[in-house]
């Protein structure tokens, strides 16, 4: 009788340990979504970045009582952010970001923009939130953002500093 409630039990604890051995976990990318792989845009033109699918489930929009706060994920498009014009990227990133995502209602016209890599996900999908990597950081005006929303900009240092109040790269 006891070998087979040990047999029992081994059978209990082996089919609970597969169940939970194939739960869907995140991709090693972090992305909680597994899916094709992002491709590096080599000629980069802002107008056919697939902006609203970059920000779609990886944006997080806050209306805080003097700005509004603009948190993305860009784990899953990293690959175009490595490269040698890399805060020209970014800072266009942003400025799509903001042009985008704006709530309608918001009542403030400062924004910040933090672009950050998520590293790891909890077993729920969640951010580990000591894992993220900093990736930039922007303060402006929502106002320049419609300005310079459209135009041929050259997105220079000198650019930059004279459209971003704060633009930090890490």
């Amino acid at each position: 009788m006891t070998k087979l409630l040990a047999l029992l039990f081994a059978l209990t604890v082996a089919r609970v340990w597969a169940q939970e051995t194939t739960v869907p976990t995140p991709d090693s990318t972090a992305t909680g979504t597994p899916g094709a792989p992002v491709t590096l845009i080599k000629k980069w033109n802002p107008a056919t970045v697939p902006w609203d699918n970059w920000f779609k489930d990886n944006a997080m929009v806050t209306d805080k009582t003097d700005h509004v706060h603009f948190f993305w994920n860009a784990q899953d498009f990293k690959v175009n952010f490595e490269v040698k014009e890399k805060k020209a990227r970014l800072a266009q990133a942003a400025l799509e970001l903001v042009n985008r995502l704006f709530p309608a209602d918001a009542k403030e016209d400062p924004v910040k923009v933090d672009i950050v890599y998520v590293l790891e996900r909890d077993s729920y999908g969640q951010p580990k939130w000591d894992t993220l990597q900093q990736v930039a950081h922007f303060e402006f005006s929502r106002s320049k953002a419609l300005q310079a929303a459209g135009k041929k900009n050259s997105f220079s240092a000198t650019w930059m500093k004279k459209f971003f109040d704060k633009s930090d790269f890490f």
